[in-house]
């Protein structure tokens, strides 16, 4: 492709592995081709302005990035750095136990809107590693096909309903 016949149409980033995408259309044939730009050696300490810089003047990228703005170019390759900073808190940050919660009560009062997304991952990992524990499969000891079971009046008690009163349908159709 050469630099003068194509439109440079989107831009954007993956997150894993880190790479910058760009996608446009060469005039001459219509067609519409992506180029994924590996981001080796980008890491939660990287430099985005300096990144862009170093993309946009590597021969090898450079003819591709050329109608896209330092600016915006900067812009998304910081969202990485953002993510991989999330994403490096999570991994770094120390699994906690809490032995003194009853096991049905440990998520009971966190608000999870209010977290941010590395926060929100963590979280939710647990949560699956919980639900993963407590899953019981075909071939597992207690296992029960078709289970059925009565939550009677729980906690809450239960609330009488006047569409609960009668199994006689009083609408005709």
């Amino acid at each position: 492709a050469v630099v003068s016949t194509q439109s440079t149409g989107k831009c954007g980033i993956r997150y894993e592995p880190p790479t910058l995408i760009v996608e446009y259309v060469v005039v001459a044939t219509g067609k519409l081709h992506r180029r994924c730009m590996p981001l080796r050696d980008f890491t939660a300490t990287s430099n985005a302005d300096a990144e862009a810089r170093k993309f946009k003047s590597n021969p090898k990228h450079g003819k591709y990035l050329e109608k896209i703005s330092h600016e915006k170019l900067s812009r998304i390759l910081g969202k990485c750095v953002k993510y991989l900073k999330g994403t490096a808190a999570i991994v770094s940050k120390p699994v906690r136990l809490n032995l003194d919660l009853d096991a049905d009560d440990k998520f009971a009062d966190m608000d999870l809107n209010k977290l941010g997304d590395s926060e929100l991952m963590f979280e939710k990992s647990k949560m699956n590693r919980d639900f993963m524990e407590k899953q019981i499969k075909p071939g597992d000891m207690d296992y029960e096909y078709d289970k059925e079971v009565d939550f009677g009046s729980g906690k809450l008690g239960a609330v009488e309903c006047e569409w609960d009163e009668s199994e006689n349908s009083d609408f005709s159709f």
